[in-house]
């Protein structure tokens, strides 16, 4: 069950060691706001940085950053130059990109920059380090014109506004259900829709949290099965599953009156019944501290049973030996061994 499990984890530690699929600002909690948008900071301290362009990744590893002496996030020219599709030439005064009809130059330790034939400054100078040619980040927003985002957990990201991210808004609004919830000292997420096809979320102060008739909702409110539609950050971390940051939170059904226990486990029997009623026995781990790690519950024509797919209906009829599901029952249950109740929603990985 370890690699079905839905965890947990510090969300600012996994957005350093994870590579990152795609390109937008990321913010999740507990993040404290920079002083200056181009420094991201955070709250743990010793913040790696993850450079993204147009979308795609680059290990801090392979292409370190740093902050310069100017107090700027700097990026290696030659790694950026050539992910955006731009020549880079040298001369002994300069160094110059390339692309079409543009050209922009610029020299080490000269806050001297040009475009064409407009010449900038930045209040930061372009620096040397490691044999590598580095420029702060304002370079590609006030220079190259381009679009760029400095996220609190160290996401920089850098996209070209001819080629854009290849982000729709689509790709960052989705609906399904509440898998699990974590709630640590820094730090929250939730899961939605389970593992194979799902996402983490990252919950911070910033999150908006609303009922579908746009009432203030907290995180305390979010319970485990709810249905919900979020809005999330385009950058992901690719860990399983992918680990973003959620905007906008939209629970789109009433909270029961009694907190909504859950089990992500494997179906171990299905028992039909002449009454319409399913019985099915599961196994595996609780998602909360007064869940059960084995549950009988039986299934009624009031069952929500959802797919994570896609989150279409499936019919209890369909339901099998060795299906994984996450199954959402309330608070009471009988005092056999395994307890038993009554299911409000089964969500089956397919």
């Amino acid at each position: 069950m370890k690699t079905f499990k839905v965890i947990g984890a510090v969300l600012a530690g996994t957005l350093i060691a994870s590579n990152v699929i795609s390109a937008a600002p990321i913010q999740p909690a507990p993040v404290k706001p920079a002083t200056n948008s181009s420094v991201p900071q955070d709250s743990y301290g010793g913040l790696k940085y993850v450079l993204v362009i147009d979308g795609n990744g680059f290990s801090p590893v392979d292409v370190p950053l740093y902050v310069g002496s100017s107090k700027e996030v700097m990026i290696p020219i030659r790694t950026a130059a050539e992910a955006l599709g731009y020549k880079l030439t040298q001369s002994l005064q300069s160094l110059g990109l390339e692309k079409d009809s543009q050209s922009m130059s610029f020299q080490i330790a000269k806050d001297a920059y040009r475009n064409g034939t407009t010449l900038l400054s930045l209040g930061a100078v372009p620096e040397l380090k490691n044999g590598k040619t580095y420029v702060p980040l304002s370079f590609f927003e006030k220079v190259m014109k381009l679009e760029v985002v400095a996220g609190p957990t160290g996401t920089i990201s850098i996209n070209s506004k001819e080629q854009g991210n290849g982000e729709t808004s689509s790709d960052t609004i989705k609906q399904g259900s509440i898998t699990s919830i974590y709630k640590g000292e820094k730090n929250a997420e939730i899961g939605l829709n389970g593992y194979g096809h799902g996402v983490r979320l990252g919950i911070s102060d910033e999150t908006e949290i609303v009922s579908a008739d746009n009432k203030k909702l907290t995180f305390a409110d979010l319970q485990l099965g709810m249905s919900i539609e979020v809005e999330h950050s385009m950058v992901m971390a690719m860990s399983m599953p992918p680990l973003t940051s959620a905007i906008k939170i939209v629970v789109k059904e009433q909270a029961p009156e009694q907190q909504t226990l859950g089990t992500a486990g494997v179906i171990e029997e299905v028992t039909p019944s002449d009454n319409g009623l399913t019985r099915v026995v599961i196994k595996g781990d609780k998602l909360s501290d007064t869940s059960v790690e084995t549950i009988v519950l039986n299934i009624s024509d009031t069952t929500s049973i959802l797919g994570t797919k896609d989150n279409q209906k499936i019919a209890a009829s369909e339901l099998k030996k060795g299906d994984k599901v996450y199954a959402f029952y309330g608070p009471m249950l009988t005092r056999s061994l395994p307890p038993i109740g009554q299911a409000t929603k089964i969500v089956v990985e397919n």
